[in-house]
């Protein structure tokens, strides 16, 4: 029968325990990171898009508040005035006026609202 000293089995190296501790801590703020980055990047990318929808939706409200005039216009050649479209200065409305301009013209301001966005198209009609 042998005997084993038990003097030798103390003197073993001691195992790495904090390593893999630290090395998942890496790898989860890592992680923690790009996803931040990725939901910051797809934020702003929205909202940017968001405001060109908006830009342009107002851009399209101006144009209808010209064109609502120039029907205006020619069902009574002598109108003259202010068309509302909605509770203007709310959202997606416009608001549109007509006034004499030199000679036989009338000149039209359309101001159009989306969003956060107000947009201004002047337009002169040639009767």
């Amino acid at each position: 029968m042998l005997l084993r000293d038990n003097k030798n089995l103390d003197k073993r190296p001691q195992p790495r325990a904090g390593a893999a501790l630290l090395f998942v801590l890496f790898m989860i703020t890592a992680v923690t990171l790009m996803v931040v980055n990725v939901l910051d990047t797809t934020t702003l990318e929205l909202s940017a898009l968001r405001n060109s929808l908006d830009y342009e939706r107002a851009l399209l409200l101006c144009n209808a508040g010209v064109h609502e005039v120039a029907a205006q216009l020619e069902a009574d050649s002598t109108w003259r005035g202010t068309i509302t479209d909605g509770a203007y200065p709310g959202d997606d409305t416009y608001e549109v006026t007509a006034v004499d301009g030199a000679g036989t013209k009338v000149t039209v301001t359309s101001y159009g609202v989306a969003g956060e966005v107000t947009r201004t198209v002047q337009a002169t009609i040639q009767l």
